[in-house]
């Protein structure tokens, strides 16, 4: 174990440790293509699908949950139908029964990310990068100070990948810290976070509940990467 010293007369200090999360980005197109939607799926899933009426939504939020079915099944060795998903009361999904594994689920248009870790509580958030009405507005309502410089100091050209980068952050740390997004100020404390740029056009944002070093294995759809 590693000591640091410290200052102050509590005597030495440990370093926190570091935290490993695994991101799978998939473009739900290709992942409907070739996924039996029918399949793998609970009858709590079905339900919850049964209340989205738009149908492109209803099948984003099929797919998204089936990943994620599948993922989970595949670290617990069931079958994807049988991974114990409960909603809590703030609408936080979690695995039943303390099974260890910390997971977070975004989805918007045509991607979906499912962060895995089990080591803390994780928060990912996916966006495409895209002209947005009002983003000086909620800089100035959300954005903690150091995200609220950046998007002060980029150039007109860059705005927007700026805010896009932070926004994505913030969503993702406010999901691994438990907050609210009225919150977001504050979201980074006693949060890590990381940001992958390596699809076009995309911003893609995973947190972890920690002060310790990050290490993340983005797992990205082949020929997406740049």
């Amino acid at each position: 174990m590693e000591i640091l010293s410290s200052p102050s007369s509590a005597g030495p200090k440990t370093r926190p440790p570091g935290v490993s999360v695994a991101v799978h980005l998939v473009e739900l197109g290709r992942f409907v293509e070739r996924a039996d939607l029918r399949a793998e799926l609970s009858d709590a899933d079905w339900q919850r699908a049964a209340q989205i009426p738009s149908l492109p939504q209803r099948m984003a939020f099929m797919a998204g949950r089936k990943l994620l079915r599948e993922l989970l099944a595949a670290r617990l060795g069931c079958a994807p139908a049988a991974v114990p998903i409960t909603r809590e009361p703030g609408g936080r999904l979690r695995l039943a029964g303390g099974a260890g594994i910390e997971f977070s689920l975004s989805h918007r248009q045509r991607w979906c990310a499912v962060a895995l870790s089990t080591d803390c509580p994780v928060g990912v958030d996916v966006e495409p990068i895209q002209p947005l009405a009002g983003m000086a507005a909620v800089v100035k309502e959300f954005f903690p100070p150091v995200a609220r410089a950046a998007f002060a100091a980029a150039t007109p050209n860059n705005q927007q990948n700026v805010f896009f980068r932070w926004w994505t952050r913030i969503e993702a740390a406010v999901k691994a810290s438990g907050r609210k997004l009225d919150e977001a100020v504050s979201c980074f404390a006693g949060v890590v976070h990381e940001s992958c740029d390596r699809v076009p056009g995309l911003a893609l944002a995973v947190a972890a509940r920690s002060e310790g070093p990050l290490t993340v294995d983005w797992r990205l759809p082949s020929g997406t990467a740049s």
